[in-house]
């Protein structure tokens, strides 16, 4: 259990630095790297959150809570990010990353319904799996065209 946690923390690091969203319209490419960092960094403190919460005495049905409100985040930002306009040469990057974090959830969901049965190795091999998984791929793949087409993801001042 312990590794699959440190897969999840390794997920969300990745997660966080290029993905998430926080509504509005981006009007260049800096803008829209400045609405990805704040969305990563609001996804990244939720999932902190729960990793803080999370361990070795935590009961199943506290990490299918868990991931349930992972997976909720990875919803919430899905639909934020769904709602940045991004520049028209990223369109199909920032699909695939919307579509990522949906996969995603549906993983946090699989992985919650297991700790609820109280499976311990459909529970591993779900999180064990979140670094392979299609959504983080599409992540992946969506985070090297951005940067292909010189879309940073920055910082913004404080």
């Amino acid at each position: 259990m312990r590794r699959s946690l440190i897969v999840l923390s390794v997920l969300l690091a990745l997660i966080a630095a290029g993905c998430g969203g926080s509504g509005g319209a981006a009007t260049s490419k800096d803008d829209y790297g400045k609405q990805l960092a704040q969305a990563g960094q609001t996804l990244q403190k939720t999932f902190a959150d729960i990793s803080d919460q999370t361990g070795s005495g935590t009961s199943a049905k506290q990490i299918g809570d868990r991931l349930d409100r992972g997976a909720a985040a990875l919803d919430d930002a899905a639909k934020k990010f769904d709602a940045i306009e991004p520049p028209s040469d990223a369109k199909s990057a920032h699909q695939k990353l919307v579509d990522g974090l949906k996969e995603l959830a549906g993983v946090f969901r699989q992985g919650a319904a297991a700790a609820r049965k109280n499976d311990t190795a459909s529970l591993t091999k779900s999180l064990q799996g979140l670094s392979t998984s299609a959504g983080v791929k599409k992540i992946t793949e969506a985070q090297q065209e951005l940067k292909d087409k010189g879309i940073q993801v920055t910082t913004t001042g404080k």
